[in-house]
């Protein structure tokens, strides 16, 4: 059975077992249901939770660590979500609330803390690895683009955030690093740095002696800022 309406949105979006085709103006919107749909709403749900704790750089789970990301939130995006819209997004309250269906709005804000354009554009990639079904549009960072002086900012979980500085060259310097082995006043080498991905830090030199290669997320890979 279809449900038609009129609509001037060009979209394509998911909605838990079904997906809405949205046209042009005077055209039908037409709901159908999909029951083969790979990417269940809940499920997209609970990868964009995993991305915004990579991005944040910690896991989720105490009242400071909602105020640590609704501050957060803020600062990258621009755009404000209440602490309890975060803890009923999270679960952590009214888990048992079957009624709670969560806002686009709350869906596109996360999406773009998390790199992406907005909630659609989240949904049309993939995040599992060996699925042919999609991909992942990363971002992707090449060191010759910055100016020496500007300061990269890596963050992978549980807890770690590193400072680096371009020097120019290919050649970076650990200025801050919390939770991390590195240290400040390391050097290391680094081309390219790919969003979600283990980044691999080349000939780490510590008190002038080479130490050899650094992996940073091995697990979850890592995400980046960049800082004039």
């Amino acid at each position: 059975m279809a449900y038609h309406r009129k609509t001037n949105i060009k979209a394509w979006f998911l909605f838990g077992s079904f997906y809405f085709c949205s046209c042009t103006i005077n055209k039908s919107c037409v709901l159908l249901q999909n029951k083969r749909n790979p990417f269940g709403m809940e499920k997209k749900q609970e990868e964009l939770k995993h991305l915004t704790e990579l991005v944040l750089g910690i896991k989720i789970r105490t009242p400071k660590d909602f105020e640590l990301l609704q501050k957060e939130i803020q600062q990258k995006t621009g755009q404000q979500l209440s602490l309890s819209t975060l803890k009923r997004f999270w679960g952590y309250v009214d888990k048992d609330n079957v009624d709670y269906k969560v806002r686009v709005t709350t869906l596109d804000i996360l999406a773009q803390f998390a790199g992406f354009h907005n909630w659609v554009s989240f949904c049309q990639t993939n995040l599992e690895e060996g699925d042919e079904s999609g991909t992942m549009a990363y971002r992707n960072l090449y060191l010759s683009d910055l100016q020496a002086g500007t300061h990269i900012i890596l963050r992978w979980i549980p807890d770690r955030i590193v400072t680096m500085r371009y020097e120019g060259d290919d050649l970076l310097t650990v200025v801050e690093s919390i939770g991390s082995k590195l240290r400040p006043g390391d050097t290391c080498r680094c081309m390219h740095i790919v969003e979600n991905t283990p980044l691999t830090l080349f000939s780490l030199v510590r008190n002038g002696e080479l130490i050899g290669n650094y992996i940073c997320g091995k697990e979850h890979g890592v995400v980046f800022s960049v800082r004039k």
